[in-house]
């Protein structure tokens, strides 16, 4: 919770304290300088014997602050659907008007989107009728291996090195890069200037700009038909795309 939020709920603790403090002073006939001392002393009190309800406090400020960024987010997703579906800068398998479409923003640097690939992988294979779109984010360092991931794209290899880099055990050095998209077929002489060309550096640049516009603030961030699909295992996501057929 930010500092403001904070400062705001212990506004509102301090404030129903003193207001019941003068309330009883007012009743009981007590002048505004007695009145006073008696609120500083109350709120100090109470501050000082009842952390838990401050605490209490805090968190549920948290919780509704946390429902509140959800509840703007999905209407973020649904207000950019078409650009989050967009697969005219990224790579994409599927049927390009396909029924269902999933977003995915990840890094290939993330270990829950290394966990989550296998998964992914699964989930692609068994649902050929709908579309998958892979926007990968910097957020880790990662955009040599971006940068590579996108030239392949461009020689129809992309899930191939996808799967290959999120699969991959130890760093992925330019070693790593090279080996892995000979390995998928990839011309490599090609893919290197590929991946210093305007067109993947503008196409990185705008997935990028999109993560920042809807707030993805945390990878793996998978969207389908424009909800949040909150899940990193095989089973909720194809529960999801069920629901959907």
């Amino acid at each position: 919770m930010n500092k403001d939020n904070i400062i705001t709920v212990l506004v509102s603790v301090i404030a129903s304290v003193a207001f019941s403090v003068a309330l009883a002073g007012s009743v009981a006939g007590k002048s505004t300088g007695a009145a006073s001392g008696n609120i500083d002393q109350a709120i100090e009190d109470y501050l000082m014997n009842n952390p838990t309800k401050v605490r209490e406090a805090l968190v549920l400020a948290d919780q509704q602050e946390q429902i509140e960024a959800q509840k703007r987010v999905a209407i973020n997703y649904k207000n950019n659907i078409k650009e989050l579906n967009n697969a005219s800068n990224s790579p994409f398998v599927g049927p390009k008007d396909a029924k269902i479409t999933i977003v995915e923003f990840y890094d290939f640097n993330c270990g829950y989107c290394k966990r989550l690939a296998p998964d992914l992988m699964k989930v692609i294979k068994a649902n050929k009728d709908v579309k998958f779109v892979f926007k990968p984010v910097t957020f880790l360092g990662s955009m040599p291996i971006a940068k590579a991931a996108m030239a392949a794209n461009e020689q129809g290899k992309f899930l191939e090195v996808y799967e290959a880099f999120m699969t991959h055990n130890g760093p992925v050095d330019e070693a790593a890069i090279t080996e892995i998209l000979t390995k998928a077929g990839v011309d490599v002489a090609k893919a290197k200037k590929d991946m210093d060309s305007d067109k993947v550096k503008n196409a990185l640049s705008a997935i990028a700009e999109l993560s920042q516009k809807v707030e993805v603030r945390g990878v793996p961030t998978l969207i389908i038909n424009g909800e949040p699909l909150q899940a990193i295992e095989e089973g909720p996501i194809q529960e999801a795309i069920n629901k959907l057929k």
